[in-house]
C-alpha cells in the first residue's frame, strides 16, 4: 500500500492546472462580454426611462392645454347664463312665480358650473406646478411621479404660461367666489371670459412648443437608443466572431489534449493486465476503470455502484464485504496510517465466484490492493488495483500436494526400509482388504433406514481396525485419512435420516485409502524385486531381520500410546510371534491387540501422579499372551490400572442419550460391563487420535462373534482389568 498524487484515470496534477488556466481566460472573457453587454442594456434602459419621462410630460402639457380649454368653455358658458337670465327675468317681471322657478334652476346651475370650474382651476394649478417642480402625477396608469421640465425651450414656454396664469388665477378665483344667488352682478364672468378668449391662443401655442420640444427630445433619445442597439449587436457579432476565432481554437486545443489523454488513458485500462478503478467515500466505484476488471469479475457495466454491492454475490463470507467497507472507510481517516492497516485488507488472494466469459461459474482467487489518491494534501479517493493469483494459488496448492505427496512416500519408504517383510505384507493385505470391504458394503442397496446406519457401523468398524494397524505402524499418513472418515462417519451417524447421497463424501476418503494403499505396495514391490541372477536388491537386503517382528510392532506401539497420553507403560508380549501358529491367526489376533492395547493404556493405565497416590509403581504394566489349548486360540490382555468403573459407565450411558436414569438405574454390574461394546459408546471425555470414536470394543465383539469365539472380562476398581479372547482352532 503506498499513496498517490494522480493515478491513470485521470489527467496529470500540470495538465489540470493548464486546463483550469485556460478556462479561467475564457470564463474572464465571457464575463467582460457580460458587463459590456450588460451597460449598454443599462445605457438602453436609461434612455427608456427618459423618453417615458418625456412622454409623461407631453401627457402632462396635454392635459393642461385641455384644462384651459376647459376652463375657457366653463368662463364664457357662466357669461352666457348671467346674460340669458337678464333677459327672461324682464319677460318675466309680471309672474313672479315663473320668475322665482326660473331664477331657481338658474342659481343651481351656475354654482354647478361654479364648481366645476374651481375643479378645473386646481388642475390646471396642479399641472403647472408638477411641470414646474415635479411631483406626484396619477393621471397616467402605472405613472407614480412626473419630472420637473429641464430643456431651456420647454422653461421659456411654461415661464409664458405662468406668467399669464398668475393674472388667469386671481379672475378665476373671483368668479368661482362669486355668490351666484345674489343677483347683483350679472356679468361677473365677463372679465375672465374675456380675458380667457384674449389669452387662450398664447397659451396654446406655449403648451404647444413645449410639447413640440419634447416630441423632438423624444426622437433624438429613441434615435440613440436605435444606434445603441446596433452598436450592442454589432459588438456582440465581433464579440462571437473573436470568441470564436480565438477562444474557441483555444478551447479546441484543449478538448484535443484533453481527449488524447483520455485515449491514452483508456489505452492504458485497455492494455494494462490488472484491474484498476477508484473508491469514493460511499465505496462507490468510479466511471472509469480497466477493461481488465470486467474480465476479473466476469461482469459489465458497474462504474457508479456500490463495490460492496457488485462483489456480493462473488464472495463466499458475507462478513468479507462488511471488513472490507470498514477497512476502506479507514483510508479516509488522516489519522490512520496505511501501513498499520495492512494486514486488516480481507481481499488478499480471496476466493470468489466468477462467471467466465462461456458463462460457467468458477472460482478464481483475486487479490485486492488499496492506496490513497491525494489531492491538495487531501484524501480523495482510493485506487484500488486487482489482480488475479489463481494460477500462483493453484500452483502453491499443488507444489504443497506434491511436498505432502513426497513427505507421504518418503515415509512410506522409510517405513518399508525399516519394517519387518512379513508384518509389511501383512499390513498391505490387510489394508487391501479392508478398502475393498468398505467398497462393497458402499455399493450394498438399502431399504430403510436401518439399513443405511448398519452400514455406517460396518464401515466404522473397518475403518477403525485400519486406524489401529496403521497407528501401530506409524503409517501417518493412513491415520490422517481414516480420522477424516472417522469424522464424516461421526457426523452421519448423529443425523436422523440419511440418503444415498450423504455417502458420496466417504467415497473420496476412500479412493485416497485405495491409492495410498497401492503407492506402499507398489513402492514394496520394487524395493524387494529380486535381480535376474536371482538375487535380491541392495535395498531389499536394507530390511531389517527381527526374529519377533509383532511383539516389536506392538511394543513400539504401546510406548507411542503411552507418551502421547502422558503415561509410562512396562509392556510384555509372548506368543505374537509363535511360528506354530499360524501368520493368518497371529494378524487377526494382532488386529484385535491393537485395539485392546489402546483401550488399556488410555482407560485403563493411570498417569504416573495418579498410580504414586495410589501406591502404585509410576509405570503400569501390560501384559499380552497368545496360546494355543487343544481346542481353542486364546488371547489374554491385562493391565494394572483403574480397573472398568461401572458407575462411570452408567454415567455416560445417561449422558449421550442411550439410556434414561431410570433405564440405566436397572442395569447390574455384568451388564453395565457389556455396554462398552456398544457402537458409538465410549467413557472418554474427549476425542483424540487414541479414543473417543467408540469403536474399538465394538470391533472387537463384531470380530470374535464373526470367528464364532467370545469374548471374557474380569476386572476390579482400582486394580486390574484382563481381557480374553478366545475362538476355536478350527474356524
Amino acid at each position: 500500500m503506498g499513496n498517490a498524487t494522480c493515478n491513470v484515470a485521470q489527467p496529470s496534477c500540470e495538465q489540470s492546472f493548464s486546463l483550469r488556466k485556460r478556462y479561467r481566460n475564457v470564463a474572464i472573457s465571457i464575463a467582460v462580454f457580460l458587463a459590456l453587454v450588460s451597460g449598454l442594456m443599462y445605457y438602453g434602459y436609461s434612455i427608456s426611462v427618459k423618453i417615458q419621462k418625456n412622454q409623461v410630460q407631453i401627457d402632462a402639457a396635454g392635459t393642461l392645454s385641455d384644462t384651459f380649454y376647459d376652463i375657457l368653455t366653463a368662463t364664457q358658458e357662466l357669461q352666457i347664463s348671467s346674460l340669458e337670465q337678464n333677459v327672461e327675468r324682464k319677460a318675466l317681471a309680471a309672474n313672479p312665480e315663473q320668475m322665482q322657478l326660473v331664477n331657481s334652476k338658474y342659481i343651481t346651475q351656475q354654482i354647478e358650473k361654479q364648481k366645476w370650474l374651481e375643479e378645473r382651476h386646481k388642475t390646471a394649478e396642479d399641472l403647472i406646478r408638477i411641470l414646474d417642480k415635479g411631483g406626484a402625477y396619477d393621471i397616467v396608469e402605472g405613472v407614480e411621479r412626473i419630472m420637473p421640465l429641464e430643456i431651456k425651450e420647454t422653461r421659456n414656454s411654461l415661464d409664458a404660461v405662468e406668467a399669464i396664469w398668475g393674472e388667469y388665477r386671481s379672475l378665476l378665483s373671483q368668479v368661482t367666489a362669486y355668490p351666484a344667488d345674489s343677483g347683483g352682478n350679472a356679468d361677473f364672468a365677463k372679465e375672465v371670459s374675456e380675458f380667457a378668449a384674449q389669452n387662450q391662443e398664447a397659451i396654446y401655442d406655449n403648451i404647444d412648443e413645449i410639447i413640440v420640444r419634447l416630441n423632438e427630445n423624444i426622437i433624438e433619445y429613441a434615435t440613440l437608443q436605435k444606434n445603441v442597439q446596433i452598436a450592442g449587436i454589432g459588438l456582440s457579432v465581433l464579440y462571437f466572431l473573436f470568441f470564436m476565432g480565438f477562444f474557441m481554437r483555444r478551447l479546441t486545443k484543449s478538448d484535443q489534449e484533453a481527449a488524447k489523454v483520455r485515449r491514452e488513458n483508456l489505452e492504458i485500462l485497455q492494455a494494462v493486465n490488472s484491474g484498476l478503478f477508484l473508491l469514493d467515500k460511499n465505496l462507490n466505484i468510479g466511471s472509469q476503470y480497466s477493461q481488465e476488471l470486467e474480465h476479473l469479475w466476469g461482469k459489465r457495466d458497474f462504474g457508479g455502484q456500490n463495490m460492496l454491492s457488485v462483489l456480493s454475490d462473488m464472495v463466499s463470507n458475507p462478513d468479507d464485504l462488511e471488513v472490507a467497507g470498514s477497512f476502506i472507510r479507514q483510508l479516509y481517516n488522516p489519522r490512520t496510517k496505511e501501513k498499520l492497516i495492512g494486514s486488516l485488507n480481507p481481499f488478499i488472494r480471496s476466493p470468489m465466484i466468477v462467471t467466465n466469459q462461456k458463462g460457467v461459474k468458477e472460482t478464481r482467487y483475486l487479490d485486492f490492493k488499496f492506496n490513497r489518491v491525494y489531492h491538495d494534501n487531501e484524501i480523495a479517493r482510493v485506487l484500488v488495483s486487482v489482480t488475479d493469483e489463481t494460477d500462483s494459488v493453484l500452483l502453491a496448492d499443488k507444489i504443497t500436494k506434491e511436498r505432502k505427496q513426497n513427505d507421504l512416500q518418503m515415509e512410506m519408504l522409510s517405513f518399508i526400509l525399516n519394517a519387518d517383510a512379513k508384518l509389511l505384507t501383512d499390513f498391505i493385505d490387510t489394508a487391501k482388504k479392508r478398502n475393498n470391504s468398505i467398497n462393497e458394503v458402499l455399493k450394498q442397496p438399502v431399504k430403510a433406514q436401518a439399513d443405511f446406519f448398519e452400514k455406517l457401523h460396518v464401515i466404522f468398524r473397518e475403518v477403525h481396525g485400519l486406524k489401529g494397524d496403521a497407528s501401530s505402524l506409524n503409517l501417518h499418513g493412513f491415520v490422517t485419512i481414516a480420522e477424516r472418515l472417522e469424522e464424516n462417519l461421526k457426523d452421519l451417524q448423529g443425523r436422523k435420516t440419511l440418503n444415498g447421497e450423504d455417502f458420496l463424501m466417504l467415497t473420496v476418503s476412500l479412493e485416497e485409502l485405495f491409492n495410498l494403499t497401492q503407492t506402499i505396495e507398489d513402492l514394496n514391490n520394487r524395493i524387494n524385486k529380486a535381480t535376474e541372477g536371482g538375487r535380491h536388491s541392495p535395498l531389499a537386503a536394507r530390511h531389517i531381520q527381527n526374529p519377533e517382528p509383532m511383539k516389536g510392532q506392538l511394543n513400539k506401539y504401546v510406548q507411542e500410546l503411552a507418551e502421547r497420553n502422558g503415561k509410562k507403560v512396562d509392556f510384555s508380549c509372548e506368543g505374537m510371534d509363535n511360528p506354530r501358529i499360524s501368520m493368518m491367526v497371529r494378524s487377526q489376533f494382532k488386529e484385535l491387540a491393537v485395539q485392546l492395547l489402546r483401550n488399556a493404556v488410555v482407560h485403563g493405565v493411570e498417569i504416573p501422579q495418579v498410580r504414586k497416590q495410589k501406591h502404585k509403581l509410576e509405570s503400569g504394566h501390560i501384559r499380552l499372551a497368545l496360546v494355543e489349548t487343544e481346542n481353542t486360540f486364546r488371547l489374554d490382555i491385562q493391565d494394572d490400572g483403574t480397573g472398568i468403573d461401572t458407575e462411570l459407565i452408567r454415567t455416560a450411558l445417561v449422558k449421550q442419550n442411550m439410556y434414561s436414569e431410570e433405564e440405566a438405574a436397572k442395569l447390574d454390574k455384568q451388564a453395565l460391563i457389556q455396554k462398552i461394546f456398544m457402537p458409538g459408546f465410549s467413557t472418554a471425555i474427549n476425542k483424540n487420535e487414541d479414543a473417543g470414536r467408540g469403536v474399538g470394543m465394538d470391533l472387537v465383539n463384531d470380530r470374535i462373534r464373526k470367528l464364532k469365539g467370545k469374548v471374557s472380562i474380569s476386572t476390579r476398581v482400582g486394580a486390574y482389568t484382563c481381557i480374553t479372547l478366545s475362538i476355536p482352532n478350527k474356524f
